[in-house]
């Protein structure tokens, strides 16, 4: 795990100090090495630097950039690949291939040189990458298959093509001139992040998970190496053959138990996270019984009683023997504010953040490698919107008045509530977006701020588009038969890449810890996708396959309980302990300053809040967030 950048172009865009510079902005994402490489003749000027974080084969000889001379080949890599050593051992039975160090970066470019760019469906693991290759003076840029790790992309001002990591390496080589993207703002204040491949910046943006791009003579050609195939479109115009409950049981086990196995290769200590829900638990299940030592497990505990899963992931944890540790969160602003927003990079207001930085700090202390639940609930339909889409289909047969007059007037007398998914923020994000189509509906479920509600709040937004939009392409790029089957693909391309393992990738390498997630090894995502959709959501009932999977084997009260979410309780904090923090950020100078929001409505807004006529929660934490990260990366950029 570890952090890079890179150029390449007609001429260098930076110095090879600048680039240093541009490198060690990264230097939490790998603070065990640095090294940069510089290739350069009369018509190219090529550049890499890298961040080592050292997981396998942790001596000296596994430093990035990492080259393969006899062949020409350079590579800056940030990530894991698990089954490197059998790819290793492939290339050895073929001839032609010696290994000089244990690493799976090398087995990369060995890989490379065996299949060219068709290595790309070779690799099973989360990567970025850039590779250049001398010998076809080909430069190229990929990323894995669910985006768990990142990769930004501009052209300077001279057009040179800058990469990195994150987005502040790029703003460290002096090419871009920081200005908001309108659009990634509109859609942000939809979504509370900033979905892809835009990025906040107007010139920089995201390689899209599955994608690589291949810069060859000055031009760049970008393309898609692998999607899924969901059941209700897999079999080309008929229906495949459908496997019993029982055989589907089987094969989430295998593949579950598999995926746990691979992710537990390392040369230094490796624990998990334990939230107490049943992702978690199935991963520590796994753990205990391909560990021969104790699993450390690592739960985050909240003051607030609605919030805090402590007790269940207790209860986990002394199921299946694990050392626990528990560290308690409290909102101290001055502790993890300015961290949260230099480390997310863009405006990112899912306040899980905060948790996960505490809970990332917390287990660095013990380990180096730390896996996770993650990706659950996109690949076995676990969200409350999930559950939302079924109940939509019933609402939708409803007599109109009931649906248009009377639910909706009833719903707007429903108290306000600063609990943790209260019942009346569900209940009025469901009726604003029953009616609608599948594609805008699920939008409307997740969307924070209405169309309207975020026109009258940003100035000049007339001509900005619609966000639904990212939703409905996301339905229209396979014909899915069962609309269910598009709203988790619809997921998987804009909510898991941009919001979950954004949060999960800045948060643990804040801290210098590598994360890996066992639910998004392909090998499970494509088996669980090709499977009716009936066996994930079984009427109201979210996983039901993986709960059958689970059965007697992880406590009933955890498979049972209603899912609660890796959430804090926002909206109390900023009418209590974070309110300074939240007037200040947001006092009317400031937020005519920045020229972007409607000042009146803002304060309006917080008033609102204050005296819980609304619960502006999650919109005003979202405002909060940008206003700090513009301060941080518009108004006084800086290495």
């Amino acid at each position: 795990m570890c952090g890079f950048v890179g150029y390449i172009g007609e001429r260098p865009p930076v110095t090879r100090e600048r680039l240093d510079l541009m490198r060690d902005t990264l230097e939490h994402r790998g603070p065990d090495g640095a090294g940069t490489f510089v290739y350069r003749d009369s018509a190219i000027a090529v550049g890499l630097g890298h961040r080592r974080l050292s997981i396998i084969d942790t001596r000296e000889v596994g430093a990035q950039p990492m080259h393969h001379a006899a062949r020409g080949l350079t590579i800056a890599f940030n990530g894991e690949i698990y089954d490197f050593a059998d790819l290793r051992s492939s290339l050895e039975k073929q001839g032609g291939h010696t290994f000089q160090t244990r690493t799976d970066t090398e087995v990369i470019l060995h890989a490379y040189e065996a299949y060219g760019l068709d290595v790309l469906k070779t690799l099973d693991g989360m990567f970025a990458f850039a590779l250049w290759d001398a010998r076809e003076r080909r430069l190229l840029l990929a990323r894995d298959r669910l985006g768990k790790k990142p990769l930004y992309l501009g052209r300077t001002r001279d057009g040179a093509l800058v990469f990195g990591s994150e987005l502040k390496s790029l703003l460290a080589s002096g090419g871009f001139d920081p200005s908001v993207d309108r659009q990634a703002l509109f859609d942000y204040l939809a979504l509370n992040y900033v979905p892809g491949p835009r990025t906040m910046l107007n010139g920089i943006s995201k390689l899209p998970p599955a994608h690589a791009l291949v810069w060859q003579q000055g031009e760049t050609r970008q393309f898609r190496y692998w999607d899924q195939r969901f059941y209700s479109v897999s079999g080309a115009g008929q229906s495949p053959r459908r496997p019993s409950e029982r055989q589907a049981v089987s094969l989430v086990r295998d593949e579950l138990r598999s995926a746990v196995r691979r992710r537990l290769v390392s040369d230094v200590p490796i624990g998990m996270f334990l939230s107490g829900g049943i992702d978690s638990s199935a991963v520590l299940r796994y753990m205990a019984e391909l560990q021969t030592s104790p699993v450390f497990a690592f739960t985050i505990r909240f003051p607030e009683a609605s919030y805090d899963e402590s007790k269940q992931a207790a209860l986990v944890a002394r199921k299946f023997g694990a050392h626990h540790v528990i560290e308690e969160v409290t909102p101290n602003a001055d502790e993890f504010f300015e961290p949260l927003v230099n480390s997310l990079d863009e405006p990112f207001a899912d306040s899980s953040a905060i948790p996960m930085w505490y809970l990332a700090r917390a287990a660095r202390r013990h380990v180096t490698v730390a896996l996770g639940g993650d990706g659950g609930d996109e690949v076995f339909a676990g969200y409350r919107t999930h559950r939302a889409y079924r109940l939509a289909n019933l609402y939708r047969r409803l007599p109109a008045p009931l649906r248009e007059q009377l639910i909706p007037a009833l719903v707007a007398r429903l108290p306000v509530s600063h609990r943790k998914v209260s019942f009346d923020l569900q209940a009025r994000q469901f009726v604003a977006a029953a009616s609608e189509t599948p594609a805008r509906a699920h939008f409307g479920f997740k969307a924070f701020l209405t169309d309207a509600a975020r026109r009258e709040l940003l100035l000049a937004s007339s001509a900005l588009d619609d966000t639904a939009r990212l939703f409905e392409q996301a339905f229209s790029a396979h014909a899915f038969d069962d609309a269910l089957d598009g709203v988790l693909y619809c997921d998987f391309q804009l909510y898991l890449p941009d919001d979950i393992l954004v949060k999960v990738d800045r948060m643990t390498m804040a801290h210098g810890l590598e994360a890996r997630s066992p639910f998004l090894d392909h090998r499970l995502v494509e088996a669980v996708a090709a499977l009716p959709s009936s066996f994930k959501l079984k009427g109201l009932r979210t996983k039901h396959l993986l709960k059958r999977a689970l059965w007697g084997q992880v406590p009933l009260s955890i498979l049972e309980r209603s899912k609660a979410g890796f959430n804090v309780p926002i909206s109390t904090w900023l009418s209590g302990p974070l309110r300074s923090l939240l007037r200040d950020t947001l006092s009317p100078s400031r937020v005519k300053a920045m020229g972007h929001f409607s000042a009146p409505l803002v304060g309006r807004m917080m008033d609102e809040h204050d005296t819980r006529q609304k619960d502006h929660g999650r919109s005003l934490w979202a405002l909060l967030c940008f206003a700090a990260w513009h301060a941080r990366f518009v108004e006084a950029p800086r290495p």
